[in-house]
């Protein structure tokens, strides 16, 4: 395979950096129509997603999916790639871990007490499940994101062979009279 006509930088840096902050992978790499693409549908889509939830549905708890299933949020696992927007709520729910009162940012992003999740179901309905989903969708495209930002455009050498063989065929003696 030929190699990408654009310089791709540090892959791994590039990736962390498209972890990190949607797009920004591929503003370091020079690829800004991508970056500008994957940061705003990515983000929009998380923030939008957000704020149907209330700020109340990305959050993380240290528990064991196996022995609390009722407490562990499954949904931050895909949450957790849209990167820096999603981080506070790890942070939090680490510092909960060690200390049930500490907190920072006044308890931004807190894993919430359950009466909260209960009144926030039902006030909004399934507002806050398209939320949810909306959040953890964004960060599954992030995924996809990060592999393009560390592997690179998709390029086929194929492509550059069938363009330097491909040979115009003339037609010449036909005649369209309309018979078969």
């Amino acid at each position: 395979m030929s190699e990408p006509s654009i310089p791709l930088r540090n892959p791994y840096q590039a990736a962390f950096l498209a972890w990190l902050c949607p797009g920004l992978g591929h503003f370091y790499q020079g690829r800004t129509g991508k970056g500008c693409l994957y940061a705003i549908c990515i983000l929009a889509l998380y923030f939008m997603g957000f704020a149907m939830g209330e700020g109340k549905i990305v959050y993380w708890r240290w528990v064991s999916p196996l022995s609390d299933p009722e407490k562990f949020s499954v949904y931050y696992l895909g949450q957790f790639f849209v990167g820096l927007p999603a981080l506070p709520a790890m942070i939090q729910g680490t510092l909960q871990y060690f200390d049930p009162t500490a907190s920072i940012l006044w308890g931004f992003m807190s894993p919430p007490d359950q009466n909260i999740l209960n009144g926030l179901h039902r006030r909004l309905g399934k507002l806050v499940e398209v939320g949810t989903i909306y959040t953890t969708v964004a960060g599954l495209l992030n995924v996809l994101a990060i592999y393009d930002a560390y592997e690179g455009p998709a390029y086929d050498a194929l492509d550059d062979e069938e363009s330097a063989t491909e040979e115009t065929v003339e037609v010449s003696g036909l005649k369209a009279e309309g018979q078969a």
